[in-house]
């Protein structure tokens, strides 16, 4: 069985969308809230919202800000998450 993670910020206006999509979709998965990860793990480079299967990433939030940059971390976003149908065929797809 495949093994499905969320990671998430709450402060992430696309997180609850996505969650509820994922348990639309009634397959386990669990959520990894990014703030309760340790320094040196490598899901702290992944932005809100990220989604893995099995650790591949299949949605992801995009790089995270550099402390240099003026750049706004939206700009990191997808423009568009996926909707239901389109999550569940991703899901379907990696399986």
């Amino acid at each position: 069985m495949q093994r499905i993670s969320l990671i998430y910020t709450t402060s992430c206006p696309k997180y609850k969308l996505l969650k509820q999509f994922l348990l639309d979709t009634e397959l386990p998965f669990r959520e990894i809230k990014h703030g309760r990860l340790h320094k040196g793990c490598v899901c702290r480079t992944f932005t809100s919202p990220t989604i893995l299967v099995d650790n591949d990433i299949i949605i992801f939030g995009g790089p995270r800000q550099s402390k240099l940059k003026k750049e706004s971390s939206e700009l990191a976003y997808h423009a568009k998450i996926p909707n239901k149908k389109e999550l569940r065929a991703l899901l379907e797809w990696v399986r």
